[in-house]
């Protein structure tokens, strides 16, 4: 791999810490020779990653999403840093950071490419997904009829609390949660999981990431809520039908090159040891 020359040191200040963690890595980059930039702007705009070969996220998950679109603009490659628990993107602590960052800086590292995915309104208004788009009734008062097509072929009509579509790495999130599967990180798939449907034959269903997916709300009152990564960021809410595609780039995360997604989720969700005895 190349060899990093810029870094941006992107810091979530609400994390106790983090501040401190982003001064000690700036550093060790300084005294390798790289230029360091620590902003503390959380999240960043699309333009601050431009020219710059690596974004250190530092607080966490939620910390890694909000360089989202800076990363997708600029291609930079980004490395989570969790201030706290592991985390399944941000994946290195403090200290392992420290211990690695050397090697990374001479290209002794690995990109895992992770699939973004877009929702656009019937305004125009889009916006990226790292890990869900998640469609849900606004008020608790009842559930809502979404009616999902691929490719303008129906797929079906659902009548439930909401819909959650998920990248592979989102699934071990929400889409989890909600009974979804696990999808490994390098499939090119996006999920489609509803939350508690009215009817058993209403099962996750998995769509390939060429797919033109359009959804729409097929009943009066108030449009579902639409979050993006956990985050409800449309300003406008009359946003029916929305439309939700694979986008042509990836995010790409830096890992160690003896990186195992699969070892990370076991941690996370306490699988146990797999060896076999």
């Amino acid at each position: 791999m190349e060899a990093i020359k810029s870094i941006t040191f992107a810091v979530n200040k609400t994390k106790p810490g983090a501040e401190d963690a982003a001064r000690f890595l700036a550093g060790i980059a300084e005294c390798e020779g790289v230029k360091a930039t620590i902003r503390s702007d959380y999240p960043l705009l699309p333009d601050a990653l431009v020219e710059q070969d690596l974004c250190c996220a530092i607080g966490g998950d939620g910390t890694l999403l909000g360089v989202l679109d800076a990363a997708l603009e600029s291609n930079c490659a980004v490395l989570g840093v969790n201030i706290g628990k592991l985390g399944f993107l941000a994946t290195f602590t403090q200290e392992e950071a420290g211990q690695e960052l050397t090697h990374f800086i001479k290209g002794e590292y690995g990109i895992d490419e992770r699939s973004v995915l877009r929702c656009t309104t019937r305004q125009g208004e889009s916006m990226h997904a790292l890990n869900d788009v998640v469609l849900k009734e606004t008020d608790g008062s009842g559930l809502i009829r979404l009616q999902v097509s691929s490719n303008g072929n129906a797929v079906s009509e659902y009548h439930c609390d909401g819909l959650i579509f998920s990248t592979p790495t989102g699934s071990t999130a929400y889409n989890l949660s909600a009974g979804g599967p696990i999808i490994g990180p390098r499939v090119s798939a996006i999920a489609m999981t509803p939350i508690c449907p009215h009817t058993l034959g209403n099962r996750s269903v998995i769509f390939d990431d060429s797919s033109l997916i359009s959804v729409k709300h097929r009943e009066p009152g108030p449009c579902p809520r639409i979050t993006i990564d956990g985050r409800a960021r449309f300003s406008s809410e009359d946003n029916f039908p929305i439309e939700i595609t694979a986008v042509d780039r990836s995010l790409r995360l830096m890992q160690n090159l003896d990186y195992s997604h699969f070892a990370i989720v076991r941690d996370k969700l306490n699988w146990g040891d797999p060896t076999i005895r």
